[in-house]
């Protein structure tokens, strides 16, 4: 089905050929199906071509891998417009400006979960397009549970016990109350209002 607005609803999906960007192509589609979309745009964004040869294998590889990763997707909605890009120049800036032509519904985008030093010295495009666009971004990645979670400190003791004791009305024991005066509003259902409570960090 598609709209029957004077605008077609447009998504926009960037890919680099990572694993990721598998993920975002089918994120995409899904994204589709649920807002019946009409076009689905795919943006890859390499450095400047030098010449016309290269421009030409360029969009040719483009084809090839999106041709590849259509056919092993979970259906394509009938009537969907279907439109490859192949781009040159910064990525993030490419993705936003292409965003606006577009008028683009939402843009998908892929994310590496680069952390420290290499994140600082490659930047992150997902979230300079989070920065900069004119419209939703969904920013997809792989599933990483095997990965440590950060470590976390245990509750104070005497905090827990003095919560326990008071039914909640006291947060904080009594070192941490005054250590901190700032104050926490919270909705008390016993009393079915709002209250009032200095917190800490």
């Amino acid at each position: 089905m598609t709209s029957t607005n004077a605008t077609p609803i447009t998504i926009l999906a960037a890919i680099d050929y990572s694993e990721t960007s598998t993920l975002v192509v089918e994120s995409a589609l899904e994204a589709v199906r649920q807002k019946q979309a009409d076009e689905l745009h795919f943006l890859h964004v390499a450095s400047a071509a030098s010449n016309q040869n290269e421009r030409i294998a360029l969009r040719a590889q483009l084809g090839e891998w999106l041709d590849a990763c259509l056919r092993r997707a979970d259906g394509i909605p009938p009537g969907l417009k279907l439109v490859a890009h192949e781009a040159a120049g910064q990525p993030a800036h490419v993705i936003v400006e292409m965003s606006s032509d577009l008028l683009a519904a939402l843009v998908v985008v892929g994310t590496h979960g680069r952390r420290g030093v290499q994140r600082a010295l490659l930047g992150s495009v997902a979230e300079a397009v989070v920065r900069s666009a004119g419209c939703p971004v969904l920013v997809v990645r792989p599933q990483m549970h095997h990965h440590a979670a950060p470590s976390i400190e245990p509750p104070c003791p005497r905090c827990v016990q003095e919560r326990i004791e008071t039914h909640g009305q006291e947060l904080w024991c009594e070192q941490h109350r005054e250590k901190h005066g700032r104050r926490h509003t919270y909705y008390n259902t016993r009393l079915s209002t709002w209250v009032n409570q200095r917190i800490t960090l």
